[in-house]
């Protein structure tokens, strides 16, 4: 079976992957408000992909479209060509969200540190700020000497 672009749990399929993906590149491109619409996006229109029914082919709309080779070939198995999109755009909105959640929970918890490098007006002042992250942390997030 191949793509219906007319079939609306295809489209949403479709979308759901491509703004699953997008939004995990907005995550790595630090824009994480972008990354959170087209996350929710994403598992919104991947579930509703997956909770549509299929589609079944009009009724008036022949088998054999004119002109085809063999009138005798069996029709294509009606089948669901829209959940392996869908589901890839749950997976990859799933790991955005993850990720835009851990970073807002990370700018939460050391909101102490992001405050303080902010307000700081010198290159030494924004260097004193690493003391307020633990040791395991500052190569990590804290500014570097340079």
């Amino acid at each position: 079976m191949r793509w219906d672009p007319t079939d609306p749990a295809q489209r949403r399929a479709r979308y759901a992957l491509l703004s699953g993906m997008w939004s995990v590149f907005f995550v790595l491109f630090s824009w994480p408000y972008v990354a959170l619409l087209l996350g929710a996006l994403a598992l919104y229109w991947g579930s509703s992909a997956l909770r549509a029914k299929p589609r079944r082919p009009a009724p008036d709309a022949s088998a054999n479209p004119a002109g085809a080779a063999n009138p005798t070939a069996p029709a294509a198995p009606a089948g669901r060509p829209q959940t392996t999109a869908a589901v890839g755009g749950l997976i990859t909105a799933s790991l955005a969200l993850v990720l835009v959640a851990s970073t807002f929970t990370v700018q939460l918890v050391y909101r102490d540190y992001y405050t303080c490098v902010s307000d700081a007006l010198t290159h030494e002042a924004k260097q004193s700020c690493n003391t307020l992250l633990p040791r395991e942390l500052r190569g990590v997030l804290g500014t570097q000497n340079g």
